[in-house]
């Protein structure tokens, strides 16, 4: 396993250009909410996702996970977003609980599979959280448009909240992991931005983002990421062409508590 390896890249802040906030740092606010809360519109899941490629009920009931329905109030309390809860045999109480996340894709048999390795290897609950099935969407490849990583951040709040108050999970045993624009995600998630960590406060241990788009010109579609407010295991590959690491500014790698480079990997 490779530890991190130095690159030089260079950081990029745009000027404008993506909307209705533009510029560098561009902090988030309470009234951008309503922006990046689109409506949820579906209470069940597509029984053959992303064009009938694969089977809902053979990534779930077939291999023992719950199925997919509308459990996780969403943040601004409008509609509830689909998810697969899957507590401990034992009970949820004491164990450790992972909030796994989807990329750009929306769920695919990889996230089950990875429910299913979390559950067994650690004894653990997990939470599979979808944001798109919910609002009519199956994937969301185009990144920059209110779909992207700040709606994202918000729906985790909303299942932090849920697993710490409806489901007994304990906050210090919380942990999020997401690939790809989930990995987006939990980047976001932990960066210092007062808005999103006073939300976050107490609901979750440590992330860990994996292969992660991680571009950042401090506009609202492509807010900042780091410095961290909690601890961040990045992984990534050097022949990743999907979200390749030198889209990422330095200090987006390094502020991790750990950063993983493979050079050889691709994109997952």
């Amino acid at each position: 396993m490779g530890r991190s390896s130095r690159f030089s890249f260079l950081g990029i802040c745009a000027l404008g250009g993506l909307g209705f906030l533009t510029g560098c740092s561009t902090d988030f606010t309470a009234a951008d909410t309503a922006y990046f809360q689109p409506p949820i519109t579906a209470t069940s899941a597509p029984t053959r996702p992303l064009r009938e490629s694969w089977s809902l009920h053979n990534n779930t009931r077939r291999v023992g996970l719950s199925e997919m329905r509308p459990m996780i109030p969403a943040f601004n309390g409008q509609g509830a977003l689909l998810a697969s809860w899957n507590p401990y045999s034992g009970g949820a109480s004491g164990r450790p609980s992972f909030i796994v996340i989807h990329g750009g894709h929306g769920l695919v048999p990889t996230n089950f599979a990875t429910a299913l390795w979390l559950r067994d290897t650690f004894g653990a609950n997990v939470l599979l959280l979808d944001s798109y099935w919910s609002r009519g969407r199956e994937e969301n490849w185009a990144t920059g448009t209110r779909y992207g990583v700040n709606m994202r951040v918000l729906d985790v709040i909303a299942a932090g909240r849920w697993l710490r108050d409806s489901a007994g999970a304990d906050p210090q045993q919380s942990f999020l992991v997401g690939d790809s624009q989930g990995g987006w995600t939990v980047l976001r998630s932990f960066t210092t931005e007062a808005f999103f960590q006073r939300e976050l406060s107490g609901l979750l241990r440590a992330g860990v983002a994996l292969y992660p788009n991680c571009r950042a010109d401090g506009t609202a579609h492509y807010p900042r990421l780091g410095p961290y407010a909690g601890p961040v295991l990045i992984f990534t590959g050097g022949r990743d062409s999907a979200t390749p690491i030198t889209q990422c500014a330095p200090a987006t790698l390094t502020a991790a508590t750990d950063w993983i480079h493979f050079p050889d990997a691709t994109h997952g």
